[in-house]
């Protein structure tokens, strides 16, 4: 699949830019405030109006715990999943791979990702700095997999649980293993595709 059938289909499922441009322009501050705080201090302003949150939270946004208190917005995660992001700043996670490496080149920022391949489970580690990626680990040919579903209520507990690292082209293959309803990326085009998606949410 390329990138921009990939971006189609997944605006299609996932229509975060949709949902949030129907927001009204005080809702989309708010929202860019709080993606804004996640990568600048791995945590979010405690100040956000409630009526705003619950908006956000509805529209599938952000993520909040049983005490309307933010523990995610896409990509950001400060619940603990497979993929811990951090640098000298922000110590937190991802909510799946393929946001996991939106991120650096999303908000100019140097990034570390320690993740796992999801067929081998070795340890996958990635270093960005802004649009660059600087180092990967084990392989130069990691792979992200998408196995495409609805999103439900909150894609945070569906969707994104089926966005996987890939040591190399041979564990994506096994991956895939002809699954129409799979796609692989290389690491290149991952990035692409998540930047491309993710960046307008970012302009005003």
């Amino acid at each position: 699949m390329n990138i921009s059938d990939a971006l189609d289909k997944l605006n299609t499922v996932l229509p975060l830019v949709e949902r949030q441009r129907k927001l009204s322009l005080e809702e989309q501050k708010f929202h860019r405030t709080i993606l804004g705080a996640f990568s600048k201090y791995g945590r979010v302003p405690d100040n956000i109006p409630l009526t705003i949150l619950k908006k956000l939270y509805e529209n599938d946004l952000i993520v909040l715990d049983n005490s309307n208190k933010i523990v995610g917005a896409y990509p950001f995660s400060l619940r603990k999943t497979d993929h811990r992001i951090f640098n000298d700043n922000i110590e937190l996670y991802a909510m799946c791979a393929f946001d996991a490496v939106a991120i650096a080149p999303l908000f100019f920022i140097k990034l570390n990702i320690v993740s796992q391949c999801y067929v081998t489970k070795e340890i996958i580690e990635i270093v960005q700095d802004s649009e660059q990626v600087i180092s990967v680990k084990p392989s130069r040919e990691i792979y992200i997999g998408i196995r495409w579903q609805s999103a439900g209520a909150c894609s945070a507990d569906s969707l994104c649980m089926e966005m996987v690292f890939l040591r190399d082209k041979n564990s994506a293959n096994d991956w895939k293993d002809d699954d129409k309803d799979r796609s692989i990326f290389s690491l290149a085009d991952a990035i692409d595709f998540s930047v491309n998606y993710f960046k307008p949410l970012l302009q005003g």
